[in-house]
């Protein structure tokens, strides 16, 4: 399944976050950018060449599979359509573990200060692929000068959006009205603007809250998609992710 097509780039920007209607499953997505303010983009469409995903923003730096222990992120297909497949859980006994992950380099573009910002991701998975939170995409750590973030969380299976002030450390976040972990293709979009953070799952709006006009993201960590790093306890992410972009203004 694809939630966004390639040909779709020469669409007028998208709309407000909630303006759109609800998704029925397999509905092409209402979200759908264009335009110079997409700093980085992936669909997987194109595979993966020498261990890098191309950007398809014309902006954006290519994604570079890292993996330990014999992690390996897979592409692959269903009809026409292509995505990233991320190890499974590892049994609690296993004497190493195959973790694996998507790695941009640091760009100004993805550090967004002050400014609008906006993230969004397809995700697949199921309860039973959840071994406590599931990092979808983030840049930064959250006690180390700032961070932006998309995870699924353990408990509830619902999709989460974060952001982390550079200097202070307040830490502002927001959930979708209900699980993504169903086995179903799902569109999570993060927001930051007009001093609010919200999030959206298919078209639907989620939690809300008020972050302050001084809060700024800026850091000088990668891009990384499907685990923030390959630490024994580290919140790796083991569904199919599809269809990223990172919008700026």
């Amino acid at each position: 399944m694809k939630i966004l097509r390639l040909s779709a780039l020469t669409a007028l920007l998208a709309l407000p976050l909630f303006s759109s209607p609800a998704l029925a499953a397999g509905d092409p997505a209402e979200d759908d950018p264009a335009g110079p303010a997409i700093v980085a983009r992936y669909n997987f469409d194109g595979g993966a060449n020498a261990g890098k995903i191309s950007d398809l923003s014309g902006r954006g730096a290519a994604l570079t599979i890292r993996g330990s222990a014999n992690g390996q992120v897979a592409i692959n297909s269903e009809g026409t359509n292509r995505f990233a497949a991320f190890p499974g859980i590892c049994a609690a006994d296993a004497a190493t573990c195959g973790k694996a992950l998507l790695e941009a380099p640091d760009d100004a573009d993805l550090d967004p200060g002050t400014r609008n910002f906006k993230w969004a991701a397809s995700v697949r998975l199921t309860t039973g692929q959840l071994n406590g939170n599931a990092n979808v995409m983030q840049k930064g750590v959250a006690d180390v000068q700032s961070q932006w973030k998309m995870q699924v969380t353990g408990r509830s299976g619902r999709a989460q959006c974060v952001l982390v002030a550079r200097t202070t450390g307040q830490k502002f976040s927001v959930l979708s009205a209900g699980s993504v972990a169903d086995g179903n293709w799902h569109r999570i979009v993060c927001e930051r603007a007009g001093g609010t953070l919200a999030i959206s799952v298919d078209g639907t709006a989620g939690g809300r809250t008020a972050v302050p006009e001084t809060v700024a993201v800026d850091n000088a960590m990668p891009l990384r998609i499907g685990g923030p790093n390959f630490a024994k306890d580290s919140d790796m992410y083991h569904g199919q992710i599809d269809d990223i972009y990172v919008q700026l203004g």
